[in-house]
């Protein structure tokens, strides 16, 4: 059985036991939601289409992580005007884990033997900061304990590059002259000065 729901203005198709990454919701990770904007509801050869909701249709789903998704650059330029404007956004998500489907052709539920995606690790998203991936955020912040936003800040750059420098040269090449300052911005809760600082900057350093 599947659904289609919408939620933050989008349509998606789902299945029990699926993970989807939808438009952020204000709830905690690991908590129970319930999305009754259900459009339509299939089951073998069987469709039920709502005008414009199935009625009685639900979908419930597990909160498993909130996030940000990739920076999306947006770059402007006039010729012969001296003019030139480069913009980053990131946009949030919520991670949902699709527990159950619930309508009038029956009930369908994700594997209970199968064991529910567990919630991250503790610690902040590193990978907001600009200049700093996935690799680097485990691999060298993370081995040396800096997983949070708060710790990055407080770390000194000498630090910073000493830790780049020892994980190799695929990691000294960066230049981590502003993830302090970034990181002082997430930690304060300031994501707007955060995205105006970062566009600003290439690959984490002032142009």
């Amino acid at each position: 059985m599947y659904a289609v729901i919408k939620t933050g203005g989008k349509q998606y198709r789902v299945a029990a036991g699926q993970k989807l990454k939808i438009e952020q919701i204000p709830a905690d990770i690991g908590a129970e939601i319930t999305i009754d904007q259900v459009l339509a509801v299939g089951s073998g050869d069987q469709l039920s289409v709502g005008a414009p909701l199935v009625d009685g249709a639900t979908v419930s789903a597990t909160v498993i992580a909130q996030g940000r998704h990739d920076k999306i650059r947006i770059f402007k330029m006039r010729r012969r005007k001296h003019y030139r404007k480069t913009q980053g956004h990131r946009q949030s998500y919520t991670e949902v884990f699709i527990a159950k489907i619930a309508s009038a052709l029956g009930t369908v539920e994700a594997d209970a033997a199968a064991p529910l995606p567990s919630a991250p690790p503790a610690g902040d998203d590193l990978t907001i900061i600009e200049g700093v991936g996935p690799k680097i955020a485990e691999e060298v912040l993370g081995a040396a304990g800096i997983r949070t936003w708060a710790e990055l800040a407080a770390t000194p750059v000498e630090r910073l590059r000493e830790l780049l420098s020892a994980a190799g040269s695929r990691f000294a090449a960066h230049d981590p002259g502003t993830w302090p300052e970034q990181a002082a911005l997430a930690a304060k809760g300031d994501f707007e000065a955060l995205d105006k600082l970062k566009a600003e900057l290439d690959g984490g350093k002032r142009a």
